[in-house]
């Protein structure tokens, strides 16, 4: 059974979610320690969510995982196990795929139909692929939801023109600003937040562009991808002195923009209003920030102010959305169901078939020819798959399949590691 155990924008605010982010080696490590709570693990690690799925074996294990999923988040991260009992969800069964399914299609994101959640999900995959910690349910259960967020996008509207972090940030700029023509514009960090930013600040006519990052490589290349000016991390204080907008959106584990830094900033500006959006989780900037004056600092959550007019917008698209994650939840269980029917349709059609060869090998004598012999056995077969049609199909697809191949089992007295029928067929000679 999949459980998933997490918080998101939905039940934590960003001082609790930048505490329990996971990224790089810490991410593999609690990867590998979840993988020991259950068979399997997957752990997704977002600016808006830190959500692990897990295989339990059965419903009285769901708890358990939940508790054990808390201490190793508070474990790594080094924050009280009671403050995160405050925002732990726990889904189990088929609400846990549901859940899966909605955050790959970027249905239970900030901005729904954001396009950069498919891509983490599918990057959180290959990275539990690489450390060995998906089995058969997550293996099945992964590409499911990957063609769920296909339909999605591909049958509604939902993901089509639709607001990101990165334009709702543009949003705010000119808000403060209103016409970005012409606003210098820094872009800290060049991971794809920072590309996505860069992207549409460019578009709503801001620049120039200035691009630093602890790597100036990086920094390089996002530059010459949106047409900016690369500059080295040294120059940052220099850089933030100048600029009119800055969006921050880098991987630190520590603020990298102080109220000492930005203080000593804004007397070099000399009343000159600076916007700062931090996209980042954690965050680039310290919070205290947001009290100079004349500075105006945007965090991930004052995005979602932002968009609530958007999903309003879009709540019929978000309906035909809706019902398409219930439609692929509902293949997926029958799917499911069908896989754990198949050693008892396996087991029912070899005992079926072993009978009926028996039976018709006891009359082939009466026939003469190998062709007649042959057309004797093609028959008992051929009644064979007439009886067993209908039963199988409800084994296969009927919501209540478990408990038919268990009364399938004793009726027919099958054995459940599909030893051969035709020890039982051999016994009626």
């Amino acid at each position: 059974m999949l459980v998933a155990v997490g918080l998101s924008h939905r039940t934590a605010p960003v001082e609790v979610r930048e505490r329990v982010a996971l990224s790089g080696e810490a991410l593999e490590a609690a990867l590998r320690s979840a993988a020991r709570l259950g068979s399997e693990a997957l752990i997704l690690s977002t600016c808006n969510r830190v959500e692990l799925y897990l295989a339990a074996p059965d419903d009285r294990a769901t708890a358990e995982l939940r508790a054990a999923a808390r201490d190793l988040l508070a474990e790594n991260q080094r924050i009280e196990a009671p403050l995160l009992d405050t925002h732990l969800y726990l889904h189990g069964g088929a609400a846990a795929v549901r859940h899966l399914f909605r955050v790959a299609a970027s249905l239970d994101s900030m901005v729904v139909g954001e396009p950069q959640v498919l891509g983490q999900v599918k990057e959180a995959f290959q990275l539990a692929q690489r450390a060995g910690t998906i089995g058969p349910l997550l293996g099945r259960a992964l590409p499911r939801a990957f063609s769920a967020a296909k339909r999605v996008r591909s049958e509604t509207e939902v993901a089509r023109s639709s607001a990101s972090m990165a334009s709702a940030a543009v949003d705010l700029a000119r808000h403060i600003f209103g016409d970005l023509q012409g606003k210098e514009v820094l872009v800290i960090g060049a991971g794809e937040m920072g590309d996505n930013a860069a992207r549409h600040l460019a578009a709503a006519g801001a620049g120039p562009l200035l691009v630093t990052s602890r790597t100036f490589e990086r920094a390089a290349e996002l530059a010459a991808r949106i047409g900016g000016a690369a500059h080295p991390w040294s120059e940052l204080p220099a850089l933030l002195e100048r600029c009119d907008v800055v969006l921050s959106s880098t991987g630190a584990a520590q603020p990298i923009l102080s109220r000492e830094l930005v203080q000593r900033v804004m007397r070099a500006r000399r009343g000159r209003w600076l916007c700062i959006i931090d996209i980042a989780v954690p965050r680039d900037v310290a919070p205290s920030v947001g009290e100079l004056e004349n500075v105006y600092l945007y965090d991930v959550d004052a995005l979602q102010e932002l968009v609530k007019d958007h999903l309003a917008g879009r709540q019929k698209e978000a309906e035909a959305a809706e019902a398409i994650i219930a439609d692929e939840v509902d293949r997926f269980f029958a799917t499911e169901r069908s896989l754990g029917a198949v050693p008892t349709i396996k087991a029912l059609r070899e005992h079926f078939v072993a009978v009926a060869r028996a039976e018709a090998h006891k009359v082939s004598g009466a026939f003469e020819g190998e062709q007649n012999r042959r057309a004797l056995q093609a028959l008992a077969d051929s009644i064979v798959n007439q009886l067993l049609h209908a039963p199988l199909i409800a084994l296969k697809h009927e919501e209540q399949s478990e408990a038919l191949a268990e009364a399938v089992r004793t009726l027919f007295a099958l054995s459940e590691n599909d030893e051969s029928a035709a020890s039982v067929a051999r016994g009626r000679k």
